[in-house]
This record gives structure tokens, C-alpha cells and sequence, in this order.
């Protein structure tokens, strides 16, 4: 796989591989818990929940079960005001990365960034890199969490980019010779990537989620909150005209970065494939088909790990894509990426 998505930001306690590795994305809707364990070239689901969360700006710990329990972990959010780009530049073999990336990002001097050479050319010719800023004081917040004992941060990523990490380590052997879009869904943002066989060629996040959707349909009805998303999930009334005209911005994009991408590349979109919270929504669905005309495919994280009886929750199957970011974490975090 060309694309190894391992955190670029936050540092990561020593050099040795790990064999056993939680993995927490936090999220509006909680905090998304996989520990993994790799013995010899197998990976092994040891434990997942969805815990319960004050907020994103909380400062108390999840409450961990004994079944999630792990010396470090791998850590991944949403992080508001986080930049991410991929763009081209002449690569000297000494080039400072991270300051090329924070000059192509425009990243102020309170913002961590971090940098990864996607296709290194030679000479004057330019090199493909995926540059990432996210605000210090986002890094310090998440890191804190953990700073009272185990387990201890291995490392910190923004969960979009977690989550095609994931894709690639579960779906990459069909996807090599293809082009590809993958759209990780949330409550508060959304990312859209598009690969060319499996390399990045562009990334982007969207300040869109169920949420917007929620709060649209809330308006357009006058109804409370939680009517609003009895609505959404139910679907026993029509509500596609305010859902569009907030999807409407973000399939725009989407319309235009197919073409860019497909000229690029000089090859044809071959398909779509979605994870995330609203994976699985009609709404999403829709819109993506009729702008890229795919349906999106919702793929399983846990496609390529074992997984024993009773370790996956019953009460969660059937929203396995949710758990995509986390596992993207936790693979990048035992290098097995």
C-alpha cells in the first residue's frame, strides 16, 4: 500500500512495534474504543464499545473496562480548525519537512504540523506531500487526557485520515489499479479523499455532518431536536429539499474534484466507498450517487482482523464503519500499515 497514514502530529513513547494497542476516537456521539493485538501476520480484535463522553473539550479521561485495557494507545479526532492539504513541490534529499508544510499550509507559528512524502521525485521535479496543522493547544488537550498513567499516547491523528488508513489495510488489493473516492462521515465533518492506485491525490474536510442535517430539518419542520433525527432515521416523511440544501456545497465539491482528479490521472472514477456515523444514510447515499453516479459502498473495518466470539459488542453490529478511524489508529500505531 502507497499510503501510510501514521500520526504526523503528537510523539510517539519509544521506537518498538507494539503487540498490543487501544486505539480512541473521539467524537461527538463518544468516544470509539478498538484494541488490537498482532501475533506473527495476524490481527486480532481483543475488544470495542462506543463509551459514553462528557464532550470534545472535556477534560476527563473515558472510563476504560478491563477488556480495553493497554499500556498505550493510539488516538484520533474530528479537531476543529485542523488543516490538511496534499500539494506538489521540488523536494531536496535535506528539506526540512514540517517547515515546507507549514509554509504551504499558511500554518500560524501555535500550530503542530507534520508532513508525509506521498511520491518523491527526482531532480527538479516535483514530489507529491500530505501536509497536516492542527492548533498546539488541540494537541496538548488530547495528550493531557492521558498524562496520569496508562495507558500513555502512542500517537494522535485526525480521524478522517485514520479511517482510510483503515480502508486501505482492509480494501486496498481491489483498489490498486483503480481510482477511487472514500468519504468518512460524522456528526460535525466530513472528509473526502480520492486515491489513484491507493495514492492520495487529494483530501479535503467538510464542515458538514448529521448534525447540519439535523439542525436543517429541525428549522424547515419546527420540531425539537430529537423529532428532527427520529425523521432523518426513519424516513416516514419527506424531508430531501432541506437535506439537500445543506449537502448541496460539499456534492459541488465532490462534482469538481472527480474532474480534477480524473484529468490528473487520465483514468476514469471506478467507485465510491463510505464509512462513518452516517455511512448508511439515504440521504448521503443519494446525494453521492447522483453527483458521482456510484452508489457508495459501506465497507467493513474489521474486513482482514480476526475476530473472536463475543469480542465485538451485539449490540453494535451492523455499525461496524463507525469503528473505521479507530482501527485506522490502532494499525498505524503497530505499524502495520
Amino acid at each position: 500500500m502507497a499510503l501510510k497514514l501514521k500520526a504526523s502530529i503528537g510523539k510517539e513513547q519509544g521506537r518498538r512495534r507494539l503487540a498490543n494497542l487501544l486505539a480512541l476516537d473521539f467524537a461527538t456521539s463518544g468516544v470509539k474504543a478498538v484494541r488490537l493485538k498482532k501475533t506473527k501476520d495476524r490481527i486480532t480484535l481483543a475488544a470495542a464499545d462506543i463509551l459514553p463522553f462528557p464532550g470534545l473539550d472535556s477534560d476527563e479521561r473515558p472510563v476504560l473496562s478491563k477488556p480495553l485495557s493497554a499500556y498505550y494507545t493510539a488516538l484520533c479526532a474530528t479537531m476543529d480548525n485542523a488543516i490538511l492539504r496534499v500539494f506538489s513541490q521540488t523536494l531536496p534529499e535535506d528539506e526540512d519537512i514540517e517547515a515546507l508544510v507549514r509554509e504551504n499550509l499558511s500554518a500560524a507559528a501555535d500550530y503542530r504540523v507534520g508532513g508525509l512524502v506521498l511520491s518523491r521525485a527526482r531532480g527538479k521535479r516535483d514530489s507529491t506531500v500530505l501536509g497536516v496543522a492542527v492548533p498546539e493547544k488541540t494537541v496538548q488537550h488530547y495528550l493531557s487526557l492521558f498524562s496520569g498513567g496508562a495507558p500513555a499516547p502512542r500517537s494522535l491523528e485526525i480521524s478522517g485520515m485514520a479511517a482510510f488508513s483503515a480502508f486501505l489495510f482492509n480494501c486496498g488489493a481491489q483498489t490498486e489499479d483503480q481510482a477511487v473516492c472514500l468519504i468518512e462521515t460524522g456528526a460535525r465533518h466530513t472528509y473526502a479523499a480520492f486515491l489513484h492506485r491507493n495514492q492520495l491525490q487529494l483530501v479535503n474536510r467538510f464542515d458538514v455532518g448529521g448534525d447540519a442535517l439535523q439542525r436543517q430539518v429541525q428549522m424547515a419542520l419546527s420540531v425539537d431536536v430529537e423529532m428532527a433525527g427520529t425523521i432523518l432515521s426513519g424516513g416516514s416523511i419527506d424531508v430531501s429539499s432541506p437535506v439537500r440544501q445543506v449537502l448541496n456545497p460539499f456534492a459541488r465539491q465532490l462534482s469538481i474534484y472527480r474532474e480534477f482528479v480524473e484529468r490528473q490521472t487520465k483514468s476514469s472514477l471506478s467507485a465510491v466507498y463510505i464509512s462513518g456515523g452516517q455511512a448508511a444514510s439515504p440521504y448521503w447515499q443519494s446525494t453521492v450517487k447522483e453527483v458521482l453516479g456510484f452508489v457508495p459502498q459501506v465497507w467493513d473495518p474489521f474486513e482482514k482482523i480476526e475476530i473472536p466470539p463475543g469480542t465485538f459488542p451485539e449490540a453494535l453490529k451492523g455499525q461496524e464503519s463507525r469503528f473505521a478511524a479507530a482501527v485506522g489508529a490502532a494499525l498505524a500505531g503497530m505499524e502495520v500499515l
